[in-house]
């Protein structure tokens, strides 16, 4: 009876671990995404921020365009180099995220029209993603991350309320003005480091050593 029990005992340890390496190999580089987007929406924002205090044409906002080319690109890349089963967790991440695109599109469309801060509704959008991303995976880091910058999305509003309400002196808010036009890019850049960037390499260093653990046990 005893050596029933034990046997029992040791098959549910099995299943639980064979599931638990399972799940490590699965989430190898699961932050491999935040990382291309990340990076790719930094260098851009700082770019511009740059053109700008520069004084460089504004011809160079259409830059902005190239996070969606370098960011896709980067995706199918990574794709292609590394190539692996999708799980029922892979699929509700990715229907997150392109939800939060179409969302994200929604937005865009609306702040075009009635003149709301493009910088803010992409990080509230982002973040809200991230937070998401987070909780499914179970990091707290990434969550705390997305959350912090869903909250650090409201500088944007804060400015503009400053800036548009004569809340402090002429010579101030012609002040904050000048140099927000640039330095706008700089927090948004600074944000995004915060709410991709930092999650993409805490993900990638948690779950990759988990799966070299495994490969090496294996």
């Amino acid at each position: 009876m005893e050596k029933k029990n034990l046997t029992e005992v040791e098959s549910l340890e099995l299943i639980t671990s064979m599931i638990n390496d399972s799940r490590s190999r699965l989430a190898r580089n699961s932050g491999t995404p935040f990382l291309i987007w990340g990076y790719t929406t930094i260098a851009v924002s700082l770019f511009n921020a740059l053109a700008i205090y520069l004084g460089w044409s504004y011809s160079w906002g259409w830059s902005w365009f190239a996070i969606p080319v370098v960011g896709w690109v980067g995706m199918l890349l990574v794709g292609k180099h590394e190539p692996s089963a999708r799980n029922y967790i892979d699929r509700v991440i990715s229907i997150i995220w392109a939800t939060t695109g179409v969302a994200f599109l929604w937005y865009f469309i609306g702040a075009a029209i009635y003149g709301c801060s493009i910088a803010y509704l992409t990080i509230l959008v982002m973040g809200v993603g991230t937070v998401i991303t987070g909780f499914i995976l179970k990091n707290k880091a990434t969550t705390i991350c997305g959350g912090g910058a869903m909250l650090s999305s409201l500088i944007f509003p804060a400015i503009h309320i400053i800036t548009t309400k004569d809340i402090i002196s002429p010579t101030a808010t012609a002040s904050i003005i000048e140099s927000w036009v640039w330095g706008e890019k700089v927090i948004f850049a600074v944000i995004f480091l915060f709410m991709m960037v930092i999650p993409g390499h805490i993900l990638n260093h948690k779950y990759n050593k988990k799966a070299d653990r495994v490969c090496s046990k294996s």
